[in-house]
């Protein structure tokens, strides 16, 4: 005779698919900050607003990060993360170390479009803290400046390589043309000042090495 399912397992529900492979809490908070603060700016996102669209309990937050300042480093240091690996797979496939530098405005101008050219987050962080109150602003601001410090330690390497010598101050002008259009696209919504700032690094790269000599 064989016994039927009546004792506490029947009652039991398994957790469906879509549960079982859900994103962690971490996970989906900082999917959440990546959306939002992307969108909208940090500073004008209350943390509420973030739990809600990551479906995490407040107490979650506060055990896996401790604070809203905390989401925002650890926010932007993902993004750095993300960012230097798009990078480094798109420069592993240049022929050369002008096509590595140049990698840097290629991704931009692939990019700004999909991001509504809102520009750098870094440097869209470091503006909303222009005068950090807190170790904990000071720890965004100095998590965005890392960011800038690794771009700009990378192009002086490639740079250095190029040319045969310490060549920190073209890896400055490099990232100026960046920025300048970065900038532009975002005030014309358009990647045309990206193709400008692409060509002038490239007509820069092309200069003799005579003309960076310090």
């Amino acid at each position: 005779m064989t016994s039927s399912n009546t004792g506490s397992d029947a009652g039991k529900k398994k957790p469906s698919a879509r549960r079982r492979n859900r994103p962690s809490p971490r996970e989906r908070l900082l999917d959440a900050a990546t959306k939002l603060f992307n969108e909208e700016g940090i500073r004008v996102i209350g943390i509420d607003r973030v739990l809600r669209e990551a479906d995490v309990a407040k107490a979650s937050l506060y055990s896996l990060l401790g604070s809203k300042d905390n989401l925002v480093v650890a926010y932007l240091e993902r993004l750095d993360e993300e960012y230097r690996a798009r990078w480094e797979e798109r420069a592993a496939k240049a022929d050369d170390l002008d096509g590595k530098i140049i990698a840097f405005f290629d991704m931009a101008i692939d990019e700004e479009p999909g991001k509504n050219f809102r520009g750098s987050p870094f440097f869209n962080a470091a503006t909303e803290y222009p005068r950090p109150e807190s170790e904990s602003e000071r720890r965004i601001v100095e998590t965005s400046l890392n960011h800038r410090r690794w771009m700009h330690t990378t192009l002086t390497e490639l740079l250095t390589r190029k040319n045969g010598y310490e060549s920190s101050e073209q890896a400055d002008e490099m990232l100026i043309y960046l920025d300048g259009g970065l900038a532009g696209a975002r005030f014309t919504r358009s990647v045309a000042p990206l193709e400008t700032a692409r060509q002038l690094a490239k007509s820069a790269l092309g200069a003799p090495a005579a003309d960076y000599s310090i």
